[in-house]
């Protein structure tokens, strides 16, 4: 029995209703490469902030060809910090930045920018500052 008539025998043992339910959850049951379109994410090493008032920026992070000749819709974040410290933190696509005023959040202050251009994290110890350490540097971003 070849592999194509084994298929057309299974297929044939079920009933219509059940084969087309199959064959609609099929999708479902496969491994993503990527997030699905309209939306992209990405997990990024923690950066070292050690020079206070020094600005430092995290890996460009390049969105899927998917995404290109499309509009953001909005982000979203999280970083890690330790409690109390005292760094601020941007994300910046190459026409405008946003000041983000927590660890975690959402915004859609970039939405119409191209979506097919790299965002970046910019964080930023504070004068007279301690070292810290960010961490844990994740975005969602969503995009049309």
């Amino acid at each position: 029995m070849t592999p194509g008539s084994r298929a057309r025998a299974f297929g044939s043992c079920l009933p219509g209703g059940l084969l087309v339910i199959l064959s609609l959850l099929l999708p479902l049951s496969l491994p993503a490469a990527e997030a699905a379109p309209g939306s992209w994410q990405a997990r990024i090493p923690g950066l070292r902030l050690a020079v206070p008032g020094r600005e430092r920026a995290s890996v460009p992070l390049q969105p899927p060809d998917l995404a290109r000749q499309r509009r953001l819709a909005g982000v979203r974040w999280r970083f890690e910090l330790p409690a109390g410290a005292a760094v601020r933190a941007w994300l910046c696509h190459p026409e405008r930045c946003i000041e983000l005023p927590r660890s975690r959040g959402r915004s859609s202050a970039l939405a119409g920018l191209d979506a097919g251009l790299p965002l970046q994290f910019r964080f930023r110890l504070a004068p007279r500052g301690e070292a810290q350490q960010v961490g844990a540097i994740e975005l969602l971003v969503e995009y049309r």
